[in-house]
């Protein structure tokens, strides 16, 4: 059995390294490729209105459609909005979800209700030539009732940094932790450590390509997970953006039970 754990994690790790290549590789084609000539200020426009780089203050509304693909039948459907509101450096947010979910249970249909509200509040406090600090907070609202909900009342603090390495392609690291602030005693506690990685590549034409390592400890449950997310977009001009992206669970368990996630939406710039 040791063996096989060993085996399953061999190889989890090579497919993990073999994915991130071939992404890496993607962004690199693209720079190297890539013939119209940047315009520096239009890029910068771009990367401050895609929403991916949490060191650039925007406001937008945005709406966004997430399917969870578990394993076998069942699954869920979440319907998000969204709205962030910028003044100066600073930038407060909601997010609220309607979700729809299928246990799988022949006959059971679909059940929806109401998730979570988030509300949360960024400051991108020092912007210097190629590099940018920004803090922020998160509460989770336990507004969705149970099989709906998390039942917690969450904060989770970050700390984001981002270098601009040119004017299309940055790299920006932030690290995250969750904790509960409130929760029925009945519940474990939350002590969940985040570390999200972008690296984002923008093209003079309005797309852009995004590639986020997003390793998590569960220090509670002495856990931890890594996801693979992939992410695309295109600005379609007015402050319009189209995005697609795919969160991919590396550990079987998870896909299993969280499922992969993929996700399609649009936002609004103002």
């Amino acid at each position: 059995a040791p063996c096989g754990w060993a085996n399953e994690k061999f190889f989890q790790l090579m497919n993990v390294k073999r994915f991130l290549f071939v992404v890496v590789a993607a962004i690199g084609a693209i720079t190297v490729f890539s013939q119209a000539k940047p315009d520096s200020a239009q890029l910068e426009k771009l990367r401050r209105e895609s929403g991916v780089d949490p060191t650039r203050v925007q406001s937008r509304a945005g709406y966004a459609f997430l399917v969870f693909d578990r394993g076998g039948p069942a699954g869920q459907v979440v319907n998000r909005l969204s709205f962030n509101a910028a003044v100066n450096r600073w930038t407060m947010g909601l997010k609220y979800e309607v979700i729809t979910q299928t246990t799988g249970v022949p006959g059971s249909g679909f059940q929806s209700g109401m998730g979570d509200i988030r509300f949360s509040v960024l400051n991108a406090f020092w912007v210097s030539g190629k590099h940018a600090l920004a803090g922020s907070v998160e509460f989770l609202m336990p507004t969705g009732k149970v099989n709906f909900g998390s039942q917690y009342f969450s904060a989770t603090p970050a700390l984001t940094y981002s270098i601009t390495l040119n004017p299309s392609l940055f790299l920006a690291v932030q690290p995250q932790y969750t904790f509960a602030v409130m929760k029925d005693p009945a519940f474990p506690e939350l002590s969940i450590l985040t570390v999200r990685t972008f690296l984002a590549k923008f093209t003079p034409k309005g797309f852009f390509f995004v590639v986020e390592p997003r390793p998590i400890f569960d220090f509670r449950k002495n856990q931890i997970e890594l996801i693979i997310s992939p992410i695309m977009g295109k600005a379609l001009g007015a402050g319009f953006n189209l995005v697609g992206l795919l969160e991919f669970p590396t550990k079987g368990s998870t896909r299993e039970g969280r499922g992969v996630l993929y996700q399609f939406g649009f936002n609004k710039n103002f």
